[in-house]
């Protein structure tokens, strides 16, 4: 029996309706953003298929214009879909496109904004009105699958003598992949269409709403279609890659997002353009690991005390003053989460809920060319970095680890229990 997927989209705008504090940059200080650049969209995919005995299967991929979700978010999100839809918890994939320029969300991080409680609320409901109006929107559909390049992305830990610094290093290792799955129904029109790639938005460090060059290319695409397609960009593995910025912006004082964003929407369209791969639908199948990552040396009461009088950053500070006012805060493990989401013969989501460096990206796809690497997805753990960038140190294993609220780095063993556990889902029959 041959199998049929059929699909449902939706998109809602996720703008803040008031003022609040964004989360991406400290250097905002907790501030009201000073203006909207751009909507912010959450863009949701809603699978279906019904199995030989006449059950319905069903999984769910959304993807929102924000930094990412918090675990405690995530959770309350999935459980009430799943009561109310009955879409299984570990079919469910609640992504972040990452953009710097969209409002708090965690209550764990410091110095990215505090978010706001009617915020969360809004943002609760237009999940669920997102998820109804997908469901409801379900047709038959056929898959195309299109590979390119992009080249808007940089490496960005650079040695600088005995240091590792934030600075573009055109020698790093990089992901140039750009993947584009094309969902179309039997009338020949576009429903959907999903863009995956991997590169930090953050182009802009204005104090103002922004969905960043992801954002504006997905809305050049859905012109393109009149409308008709919902265009969401996924993330991949970009915990050490930024865009590059094009220097023609700092000659003529264009808008960066704008020059960047049309140069990623005309790579997309390159792919679009050429002859598109047919994929075959799978059985719908999900899978949803949970295991612990170690951190290293767990800070004693002595040195958050010399910390919190010694250090010259408010930030840290906080950071050291939190856990001497709450000790049960010290944990000595993260829980990292991934979900699978099998939805064709060469299409599976692989979420992680964690800022991986592109290295995890690559070993993915080194694995099968057919899995998608999701960073930013079901919560967000912190910068999940390689053993060798641990022992080298800079932002992303060390000093990121104020921000996110961590204890300490993580221990040398996490890049082994990562790849680990990746490879005992993949493995995983489905």
């Amino acid at each position: 029996m041959e199998l049929q997927l059929s699909v449902g989209t939706a998109k809602v705008d996720i703008t803040p309706p008031f003022a609040l504090p964004l989360a991406g940059f400290a250097s905002r200080n907790n501030r009201n953003f000073e203006s909207i650049d751009s909507r912010l969209y959450l863009r949701t995919f809603y699978f279906q298929q019904h199995s030989t005995d006449g059950s319905k299967l069903q999984s769910l991929l959304m993807s929102a214009d924000i930094l990412f979700w918090s675990e405690e978010l995530a959770d309350q999100l999935r459980m009430r879909i799943e009561r109310q839809w009955g879409i299984a918890m570990g079919a469910i994939i609640l992504h972040a496109t990452h953009t710097h320029s969209g409002p708090a969300i965690s209550m764990r991080t410091i110095g990215l904004g505090e978010p706001d409680p009617n915020y969360l609320a809004f943002l609760e409901q237009a999940v669920i009105q997102s998820v109804e109006q997908a469901v409801g929107d379900t047709e038959p559909v056929s898959i195309q699958m299109g590979k390119g390049t992009s080249g808007i992305g940089v490496n960005r830990r650079k040695k600088d003598g005995d240091q590792m610094v934030l600075s573009p290093n055109p020698e790093g290792v990089t992901d140039p992949e750009l993947r584009v799955y094309v969902f179309t129904t039997f009338t020949g029109k576009k429903k959907g269409v999903l863009t995956h790639y991997a590169c930090h938005p953050t182009l802009t460090g204005r104090n103002s709403v922004s969905s960043e060059f992801c954002g504006y290319a997905m809305e050049r695409l859905e012109k393109r279609y009149d409308s008709e397609a919902v265009c969401a960009y996924l993330q991949g593995c970009c915990g050490d890659i930024d865009p590059i910025r094009p220097e023609v912006a700092e000659k003529s004082n264009q808008d960066v997002i704008s020059i960047v964003g049309q140069r990623f929407a005309d790579d997309v369209d390159a792919i679009l353009s050429g002859e598109l791969e047919w994929l075959e639908p799978n059985v719908l199948t999900s899978r949803r690991s949970i295991a612990v990552l170690p951190f290293g040396e767990i800070p004693t009461k002595d040195k958050l005390q010399r910390v919190v009088d010694e250090s010259a950053s408010a930030d840290v500070r906080k950071w050291a003053q939190s856990f001497l006012e709450q000790p049960d805060k010290l944990r000595r493990q993260a829980r990292f989460e991934i979900t699978k989401l099998a939805i064709a013969k060469g299409l599976t989501f692989i979420a992680m809920n964690g800022e991986m460096v592109v290295d995890y990206g690559l070993f993915l796809k080194s694995c099968s060319p057919g899995l998608v690497p999701l960073a930013y997805s079901n919560g967000m753990i912190g910068y999940i970095t390689t053993a060798n960038q641990l022992q080298e140190g800079g932002y992303e294993p060390i000093e990121s680890v104020t921000y996110f609220g961590l204890p300490c780095p993580f221990d040398q063993a996490v890049e082994a229990e990562v790849k680990r556990q990746l490879m005992a889902i993949i493995d995983e029959q489905t």
